[in-house]
């Protein structure tokens, strides 16, 4: 039976150091202190990346004519628009030019105007908005290093009307400015707390805007083909390349904000990660097939919900484990590249690689 300790052992410390040393030889030997086949030099920052779309601004921009609006709207915003006024807000077509009018009512609607308003003093300020465009930019410009075949996608600054905190499509990544309005906003708590509960606006804080939607987009951009469901090892593998792929793009990022966690949820993680990977280790569940058990490691919550695990911890440490593999498995082969590790779909040598703390 598994104990969970609140604290670790006295020679922790030691070990921990020991094996920090044996990654840094292990480093120097495999590499001749050249930097890993997975880290961007400092010129891939000089790529070229698209414009980004304030649809906030051109809503407010928009003619009064309605057939006006729409070519305006057609032409400023593109395939993203249609998908914002057709599936996020789902007001209409955009080939209807009474969508236009509908879209024009939205911001000034009642319940939306005092979220605008809410938007234009925190996430929706110009110098956050700015600072994090530049994180997202640097963000795309190492992604592009890595994948020089990949289209990138421009950033589409929206307000959602709480549908969706991130979007990604093929030609842009919209964000949702109303989910980063911060955790104490009073707004945030009008939300309803049986679809909005206290952990998801634990996460509605503006400095998470760059992590939440750089991860979103590279889990589904990589999706197909690379997403397989059949067992909780391929969940596994293929959260850890999306988490990896994440840290190199964002290198500067504390590791614990790619996940949206805070300093105690990845101190408790480190902690307990041999216990917990002694929870998930078994045949039944590293192997198992039922994705409404398995897919409890890999779900959004107040904490990870399966087995011993207990109501202390993060969520999703299974993306946390699978993480710490692939993690593991590119410290091993500073050689191979990201367009390699993504393209990987055999896990035994990538489980077989993890050495739990």
């Amino acid at each position: 039976m598994l104990t969970f300790p609140c604290s670790r052992n006295g020679n922790s410390d030691r070990n921990r150091a020991l094996a920090i040393f044996s990654l840094a030889a292990a480093f120097s030997l495999t590499g001749c202190f050249n930097d890993p086949a997975w880290v961007a030099p400092a010129e891939a920052l000089h790529a070229d990346v698209p414009a980004s779309i304030d649809l906030r601004k051109i809503i407010r921009e928009l003619p009064m004519d309605s057939m006006s609006a729409m070519a305006v709207w057609h032409e400023r915003t593109g395939e993203f628009g249609a998908d914002y006024v057709a599936d996020i807000l789902r007001i209409g077509e955009p080939s209807d030019a009474r969508c236009m009018n509908e879209l024009k009512r939205f911001t000034s609607h009642p319940d939306v105007a005092p979220i605008e308003l809410a938007i234009d003093s925190t996430s929706g300020d110009s110098e956050v908005m700015a600072s994090h465009e530049q994180t997202l930019m640097q963000a795309f410009q190492r992604f592009h290093y890595f994948f020089p075949q990949s289209p990138l996608p421009a950033v589409a600054w929206m307000n959602s009307g709480f549908n969706y905190a991130v979007y990604p499509t093929e030609s842009a990544l919209g964000i949702g400015l109303d989910w980063f309005l911060g955790p104490e906003h009073p707004i945030v708590g009008t939300l309803a707390p049986h679809v909005f509960p206290q952990y998801m606006r634990n996460r509605m804080q503006p400095d998470l805007i760059p992590t939440t939607a750089m991860r979103g987009w590279l889990l589904v951009h990589f999706s197909n083909p690379w997403y397989r469901t059949e067992l909780c090892v391929d969940e596994l593998l293929y959260w850890g390349k999306i988490l990896f792929i994440l840290e190199q793009c964002l290198p500067e990022t504390p590791q614990h904000t790619l996940l949206d966690w805070s300093v105690a949820d990845w101190a408790w993680a480190e902690a307990h990660e041999r216990d917990v990977w002694m929870e998930l280790q078994p045949q039944d569940a590293l192997f198992a097939s039922d994705r409404l058990e398995f897919g409890r490691w890999f779900s959004e919550g107040p904490f990870t919900k399966f087995g011993a695990i207990p109501q202390e911890s993060p969520d999703r440490l299974g993306a946390y484990i699978g993480w710490r593999m692939v993690s593991e498995y590119m410290a091993d082969h500073p050689e191979t590249t990201l367009s390699q590790l993504i393209t990987i779909t055999d896990y035994t040598p990538i489980v077989k690689a993890y050495r739990p703390k």
